[in-house]
């Protein structure tokens, strides 16, 4: 394919050359190159890093936590201390007491942000939800408010977005592969029981080729989908037809997942 134009989009290389002058550099092979280059290194650090060497005083941990400088969580802390009413005065020695090389310390960072008390808080919320639905509610009103849930309590966390970062940049990382599998068999899990409990209230019926597990699959995968596009984008997409994209999509679905989707018409 033919190389593209980069001077409209590096907007900070050669910034005080002229605009001829720097065309030409934002186009030379050498500019190129150290942008491969840097590509490169990114994929090193994040995509294919598997984890520091503990033992290594010298090994800064995951590159992904490279600003995160003793100085720089002290300061923080000493930012957020003058709002509280009782202050927790963190110190240098505080921090070194518990983590001796900075590794450590983001390795117990990433294990924090994905431990997994916080998916059950999140499953929790999720619980209480679909608990305080009234049980004649219609089905469309059901899974409008259900994917409302849903959606809320990821979007509105700003810890979820980061996780999403995490387990994005750094996909070979056992820890984060240990942990995202634990997240997405509870997930599964509770999906499972819950869409068989409540599909139990309008009857339906799953098609012979399909189990409750497949359902609780096919609807997490389309939620996770729609989170991440929302995220992006600030806001769910919506269809033609007013809906929620995930709301659409599971009507679009249920004829072939159900024998009798026409019991969804049906009061409860």
């Amino acid at each position: 394919m033919p190389e593209d134009d980069l001077s409209a989009v590096l907007t900070n290389v050669a910034a005080d050359a002229r605009p001829v002058t720097r065309t030409k550099i934002a186009n030379s092979p050498e500019t190129r190159a150290f942008l491969d280059i840097g590509l490169l290194l990114l994929c090193d650090d994040l995509l294919d890093h598997r984890g520091p060497d503990l033992m290594d005083d010298h090994d800064a941990g995951t590159r992904l936590f490279a600003g995160l400088s003793q100085a720089r969580l002290i300061e923080r802390a000493e930012h957020e201390d003058a709002r509280r009413e009782h202050p927790r005065m963190l110190t240098v020695g505080m921090f070194r007491d518990r983590w001796r090389y900075k590794s450590r310390y983001t390795e117990d960072l990433i294990a924090y942000l994905l431990r997994p008390a916080l998916v059950e808080h999140t499953i929790h919320d999720v619980a209480e939800a679909a608990k305080g639905l009234p049980e004649d509610l219609p089905f469309a009103d059901l899974v409008r408010q259900m994917v409302e849930r849903v959606m809320a309590v990821t979007l509105d966390d700003p810890l979820w977005g980061l996780r999403t970062v995490v387990w994005v940049a750094l996909p070979n990382h056992p820890r984060v592969q240990m942990f995202l599998k634990a997240q997405y068999e509870e997930w599964i899990a509770y999906w499972t029981v819950l869409y068989e409990r409540l599909a139990g209230r309008f009857g339906l019926q799953l098609r012979p080729e399909y189990t409750w597990h497949d359902v609780a699959e096919v609807f997490h995968a389309l939620a996770e989908g729609a989170r991440l596009r929302a995220r992006a984008t600030g806001s769910a997409t919506a269809l033609s037809s007013g809906d929620n994209v995930l709301v659409g999509a599971i009507h679009m679905l249920l004829p072939g997942l159900f024998v009798n989707p026409e019991a969804t018409t049906r009061k409860p």
